[in-house]
């Protein structure tokens, strides 16, 4: 291929004469330039963070196809004993730990899907400290963690045993996360993510309460269709725009699905809508991060993305 280049070179010089053989070799290599140019998506305001909670098998036969396709990576909160329960439809270890190996994120979400919110503290350690080393003991580096049943964030007890071994951790009840922590007028008027106000009380939002949106849950209470369904997530993806702007994030919409496939039972995603769902994010050049990506200034006391 390089001899033919250079023979239509020499053959342009002479019939063309070299002023334009320049032009030409300048647009060649501007067009070269532009093929390797960052994709759009690698500069927009628009982010998303997809999260998975609970190991279930059809994350992994079913969504992860779906999320290679378009070159997406996740969050995974693992249940550790339910793994390798596969006769109740969960992933075994080698499933979990391809996706990590694979360059997905992994995090903690207890050892038994223990609401935690009347636990003891015996139990708190073992549920949200064991989990993480059952994990590391695969292998596995864990740097969040995710409540079950989305209860326990506001619990002084339970807060303090997540901070011992987590850097953040996620709960739910928002279809939008602020990186600032200021994005709550009628539940919080916080202007930082800092984990305590000044009267020693847990604040609504901080580095362990990250709210992301139930998508599976958001059906369940409000007995979605699946068009309806994706008009919500529409909604809540490009939620975003009034606080983004001119390449600034502040706010973050994380995204939470549970079962994927032919599954019974509440909490479940068709495949043809999830398909759907990914393939908005991709055609619309969204930027999808996983909980990994997420860091906390000490100094600011507000979340930052890596």
């Amino acid at each position: 291929m390089q001899f033919y280049r250079a023979v239509s070179l020499i053959v342009s010089i002479l019939v063309l004469g070299f002023s334009t053989v320049i032009l030409h070799v300048i647009f060649y290599w501007s067009q070269q330039a532009l093929s390797q140019s960052p994709m759009p998506g690698n500069m927009t305001n628009k982010v998303v963070i997809i999260n998975f909670d609970d190991n279930r098998k059809g994350q992994f036969t079913i969504a992860k196809p779906t999320l290679d396709k378009y070159g997406f990576k996740a969050t995974f909160y693992a249940v550790c004993n339910y793994l390798d329960n596969t006769k109740q439809g969960y992933m075994n270890w080698t499933q979990l730990e391809t996706l990590y190996k694979e360059g997905h994120d992994i995090g903690s979400h207890t050892m038994d899907h223990k609401n935690l919110g009347d636990s003891s503290i015996k139990s708190l350690d073992y549920q949200i400290g064991q989990s993480k080393k059952c994990l590391e003991n695969h292998g596995i580096k864990v740097t969040s963690f995710a409540y079950p049943f989305n209860q326990g964030s506001d619990n002084k007890t339970v807060v303090k045993v997540v901070a011992k071994y987590y850097n953040i951790a996620r709960t739910a009840s928002s279809p939008l996360t602020f990186l600032k922590c200021d994005g709550w007028k009628v539940k919080s008027n916080q202007t930082n993510c800092a984990t305590y106000d000044s009267r020693g009380n847990i604040t609504y939002a901080n580095r362990y309460s990250i709210r992301g949106w139930s998508h599976d849950l958001s059906r369940l209470v409000n007995l979605y269709t699946d068009d309806q369904l994706y008009d919500r997530f529409l909604d809540v993806v490009n939620g975003q725009t009034a606080f983004n702007n001119n390449g600034t994030i502040d706010a973050i919409p994380i995204i939470i699905y549970h079962r994927t496939g032919d599954e019974t039972g509440d909490y479940v995603t068709d495949p043809t809508l999830f398909e759907k769902e990914m393939k908005y994010l991709h055609d619309n050049h969204f930027r999808v991060l996983t909980m990994r990506d997420l860091g906390y200034d000490t100094r600011t006391n507000d979340l930052y993305i890596k």
